[in-house]
């Protein structure tokens, strides 16, 4: 084998992915779906024998929702604070908040844990509370506030942990405007 040789190969999700033939047996994303597989032995073409393990990879459709939500929201925020801002009155961009802050909190949460879930079905992580601390070190300290109910939430579902993520924030939202918005 030539040290440049390279091996190609289908995924589980079923696109042709190049790699190093001296990356046989270790992991590697496809440049396409961004889906971790492993590289098979050179002389494999078809197989990607310890890919991602099933259920580690949600519907393509879920991944789907939690983009739109976060693309949506982020626009929504846009539009009301950057376009229209004048012709709302303080209460008005108070009760509208939630349109904008939910799927904001629904796509990022969801986009989160599915990573997260998916770095420790690859065993790239022990447990969730491990994968989340991956995440800390690579994005910074500050990602703990994003990433918080990942290290108490035990679940295997990205949907039911944006959901509780959703009225975590929703609680915290509401003390904050009856709490502290009032007295700013």
């Amino acid at each position: 084998m030539h040290p440049g040789q390279q091996v190609e190969f289908h995924g589980s999700c079923g696109h042709l992915i190049p790699a190093p033939a001296g990356r046989a047996g270790r992991d590697v994303s496809c440049p396409q779906c961004h889906q971790v597989v492993r590289v098979p032995a050179p002389g494999v073409p078809y197989a990607a024998p310890d890919s991602v393990p099933a259920g580690a990879v949600e519907p393509v459709a879920l991944t789907a929702l939690y983009v739109m939500a976060l693309f949506g929201g982020l626009v929504g925020a846009w539009l009301i604070y950057l376009v229209m801002f004048d012709e709302f009155s303080e209460s008005d961009l108070v009760a509208i908040t939630p349109l904008w802050f939910f799927p904001i909190v629904f796509g990022l949460y969801g986009l989160i844990s599915q990573r997260l879930l998916r770095r420790s079905a690859t065993r790239r992580a022990g447990t969730l509370a491990e994968a989340a601390r991956m995440s800390i070190t690579v994005a910074a300290p500050w990602a703990l506030l994003l990433i918080f109910p990942f290290l108490v939430l035990k679940w295997r579902s990205s949907l039911l942990v944006s959901l509780v993520a959703v009225v975590f924030w929703a609680v915290l939202l509401w003390l904050f405007f009856e709490l502290l918005f009032p007295i700013l």
